[in-house]
Formats: C-alpha cells, sequence, structure tokens
C-alpha cells in the first residue's frame, strides 16, 4: 500500500468513528479531497457552523473583519482571540476558506490594511522597520487565505527580488541582504525579524512558492532546513526532530514543516522528518503527542478533548492532511 491509500485508509477509520463536525470535514477535504460538490463534503462544510470555535470565532470578529490588534497581544483584551493573526490560523486550522463569511471580510480587512485606507491596529515601533514589517505581516497573513489574490502581487515580487539577491551565490548572504534591503526597502535588517528566514516572509513566499526561480528556491530550502533555529518566530531546528515530552518544541516544529511542504524542493531534505513522523504512529493507527502546547493556535479542533480519542483524532487529523501534502505525486 503506498502513503497516500495509506493517509486514506487512516481517515475512513477516523470517519466511521463518528468524529467531531472539524474533523469530519478537515478528513474529508484534505485526505480524501473529495469533490467540492460531493454531497458529503457539502454537509459537512455546512455542520461548521455548528462548531462552537467557528461561533468563538465569529462572536470575538470586529466589524472590520478583524480581530482586534493585528501582531501583538493586548493583555488588557479579555478576548480568547489573540489577534488577527491568531485569528485566521485559527480559522484555518478549523477548515474556514477564502469562500466562508468570516474569513471573506477578513481578506476585505487586509486589503484596505495594505491599500493603507484603514491603519494598522498595532502600536507603531519607532524604526525604519516598522513601514516594512507592518506590510509584511499584512501581506503574509493574506496569502495564507488567498494566495492568488491581486493585492499581494507588488509585495510577493518585493521579496522575491530580495531573495534573488540573497541567494544569488547559490547560499545565503547575510551582507548582500543588508544591501539589497537598502536598495529595496530602506529597513536596516541585520539581525532583526526581517531576516529572510522569519515565518512571515516565508508563508509570503510560500504561496508562490512554484514561481521562484528554482535554483533560488533550491538555496532559500536548503538554507532554513540547515539553520539553527529554523524560522524566526518558531526557533526550532528543522533537521532535528523534536521530543515527544515538548509539546512546545513539536507544536513549532510542526507548523515550520507546515509552512515549508509546498516548496517544491523540500523532498531533498526532509526525508528523515517524514520518516520520524510515520514512527510516532501507535499501534491503532493514529497520532496522539499527549496534552497541547499552550502556544497553539492550531488545538482543539474537535468540541473538547475531554473524551479521551478527541485528542488523538485531532493530531492525526493535522499530521495526515501535513503528510498529504507531502507524499502528493506531483510537486
Amino acid at each position: 500500500m503506498n502513503e497516500t491509500k495509506q493517509l486514506i485508509a487512516i481517515a475512513e477509520q477516523i470517519l466511521e468513528a463518528g468524529p467531531d463536525l472539524v474533523v469530519r470535514y478537515r478528513l474529508l477535504r484534505d485526505v480524501l479531497r473529495l469533490n467540492s460538490t460531493d454531497k458529503r463534503l457539502v454537509a459537512a462544510r455546512a455542520g461548521l457552523e455548528q462548531s462552537r470555535w467557528v461561533q468563538l470565532l465569529r462572536d470575538e470578529q470586529e466589524p472590520d473583519g478583524g480581530w482586534g490588534r493585528f501582531h501583538s497581544r493586548d493583555s488588557r483584551s479579555p478576548q480568547k482571540i489573540a489577534g488577527t493573526e491568531a485569528g485566521v490560523d485559527r480559522a484555518l486550522a478549523l477548515g474556514l476558506d477564502e469562500e466562508h463569511p468570516i474569513l471573506k471580510a477578513t481578506v476585505r480587512y487586509l486589503v484596505a490594511l495594505l491599500e493603507e485606507r484603514l491603519p494598522f491596529p498595532d502600536p507603531p515601533e519607532v524604526n525604519d522597520r516598522w513601514p516594512t514589517g507592518v506590510r509584511l505581516f499584512t501581506a503574509s497573513t493574506l496569502a495564507k487565505i488567498q494566495p492568488d489574490h491581486p493585492a499581494l502581487d507588488r509585495e510577493w515580487s518585493l521579496w522575491a527580488a530580495l531573495a534573488e539577491r540573497i541567494f544569488a551565490s547559490g547560499h545565503y548572504s547575510a551582507e548582500e541582504e543588508v544591501r539589497a534591503h537598502r536598495e529595496l526597502t530602506g529597513a536596516t535588517v541585520a539581525n532583526s525579524y526581517l531576516v529572510f528566514c522569519n515565518r512571515y516572509t516565508v508563508a509570503m513566499i510560500a504561496a508562490r512558492a512554484p514561481e521562484l526561480l528554482p535554483h533560488i528556491e533550491a538555496a532559500l530550502v536548503e538554507w532554513l532546513w540547515g539553520k539553527d533555529g529554523g524560522l524566526g518566530y518558531f526557533g526550532v531546528t528543522l533537521h532535528r526532530p523534536p521530543e515527544r515530552s515538548a509539546p512546545t518544541h513539536l507544536e513549532l516544529w510542526l507548523c515550520s514543516l507546515e509552512l515549508l511542504v509546498d516548496f517544491p524542493s523540500l523532498k531533498k531534505w526532509a526525508e528523515g522528518a517524514i520518516c520520524w513522523l510515520w514512527d510516532q504512529q501507535g499501534e491503532d493507527g493514529l497520532w496522539d503527542f499527549g496534552p497541547r502546547s499552550g502556544v497553539s493556535w492550531i488545538f482543539p479542533l474537535s468540541e473538547s478533548w475531554r473524551k479521551p480519542a478527541n485528542r488523538a483524532y485531532d493530531y492525526t487529523t493535522r499530521v495526515l492532511a501535513l503528510l498529504r501534502r507531502y507524499h502528493q505525486e506531483e510537486r
């Protein structure tokens, strides 16, 4: 049995057990990959509206389409959704897409921010990086929802041009990065959050990764995979799988893989990591890594983890979706 058939068989095993609404929909859409008109998928999509987590997203969404602050958390806010970045990641984890009313409103909001028709809601930093950072935070969030949106064209082209300068030699050049930003953005980036490995830049580039020049894409992935500390803001080394007993390390490692999985050259480097994931499968065919990390905006998917099986269903759904993308026959 090849990998894709194994993944589908595991998904069908969970579906037969009657999982909660989000898990059911994600398995049908992301693992079985049913046609959008399939009756089972249509019914599961409609059922998402009854999810308590979707209802929370809707209840806490602002009229403008965001969730309060964007990038930094307001410690005084009583909201459970920490901000617009977290709201989008949570919505996508729950199976919402650009056609759902919640994310339709968010797309309009993000475009308005990029077009400077609305002010960025976070307190500004007083440095020359902030204007570039604000546009990157906004554009990379939009890219996760709708990677082909025309409002992204300018931003993606800018970061692709930076990549071509930074990796022109076939390897990362910190000196060229400083020079390229000085000429193209005016930002001082050395040893800052704007260094090219940051998770926002990676998310932006990943949205249209096949459009990068092949040798630039290959050099970028090689650098990220071998880099100690991995992606900025996550801080976990990709080529060293995490300990099962370290939930935050595991969470950030999975988040990093999920951002990189659509890069065409990833398979050259990730075989060991993917083998490690397969090796974590339990005797029942499922994955269960234990209590969730406090930094996770992905879990829970099920209504509650009080039912012992739900945690395994949630972890397994996430792993299956990742492996399904990785094991695609055409990359």
